[in-house]
């Protein structure tokens, strides 16, 4: 029996469109901020390990558990201001869950539009995510449009979690709020706190490694392992970057 000329002869063309709308969905799916910040973490994780000649024993799930890790760290010691572009007068802010809100600003259509084309790309944009220098060609062109926000008369408001009531106003405003992160695109990638997650990130993952590299020898061969090396380089590193964290040199 022919089973690949049967196959053929069975699939109907609503069969074929499908299989090939599925493949072009697949290959234009975009990568979100998360998708770039948790990338640019691994990658530097593995390259620091030297993946390019040894095998690094991490999967992505790891890294993921060594990033949210991090961020659970960090959490009570930093709290980092989000903007956020809304409408109406009752607005859910769960997704944000903002420590408090410190601003409330008045916007007109016309000058909301203009700045969504420069820089948010759309309502309900956070401001500091992974892309921020990509979005950002002018980090002075952005500052004179916020201080342009910074005039505007503060609309009054109310926030009784996890819901802003901006009163007798309805229309667009631009909220300015203290967040505690949760996700790495929470901190702005150009600030110290962003290089500290990235280097605690990258001392979990060589204590890992450094503990399932120490259970094993190599008999009879000139190389050696190095899980004792990476767990005393990860326990120094460490006790440096949370004495970092406990201090004051981090400006938030």
């Amino acid at each position: 029996m022919d089973t690949d000329n049967e196959v053929v002869e069975n699939t109907t063309p609503e069969d074929i469109e499908n299989t090939t709308t599925e493949i072009v969905e697949d290959t234009e799916k975009e990568e979100t901020p998360e998708d770039i910040g948790f990338k640019y973490i691994k990658d530097y994780i593995l390259t620091k390990l030297g993946h390019s000649y040894v095998d690094v024993e991490l999967s992505d799930d790891d890294i993921k558990v060594i990033i949210q890790q991090t961020l659970d760290k960090i959490a009570p010691y930093y709290s980092g201001r989000r903007y956020v572009q809304a409408s109406g007068s009752v607005i859910d802010l769960s997704e944000h869950n903002p420590i408090a809100i410190t601003d409330v600003f008045e916007c007109e259509a016309a000058a909301l539009v203009s700045i969504e084309d420069f820089a948010f790309g759309g309502q309900n944009l956070v401001i500091y995510s992974a892309d921020f220098r990509d979005r950002y060609t002018s980090y002075t062109a952005y500052k004179m449009l916020y201080n342009q926000f910074r005039d505007l008369k503060g609309a009054d408001y109310r926030y009784i979690k996890p819901y802003l009531y901006v009163d007798g106003y309805n229309k667009d405003v631009l909220i300015e709020m203290i967040v505690r992160p949760t996700k790495i695109t929470d901190i702005e990638d150009t600030s110290q706190w962003f290089t500290w997650v990235k280097e605690y990130s990258l001392a979990q993952a060589k204590e890992i490694v450094g503990r399932i590299r120490s259970k094993y020898t190599v008999d009879g061969s000139p190389y050696a392992l190095d899980g004792n090396q990476l767990l005393q380089e990860a326990q120094a590193e460490i006790a440096k970057l949370e004495a970092e964290r406990e201090g004051d040199i981090f400006i938030v």
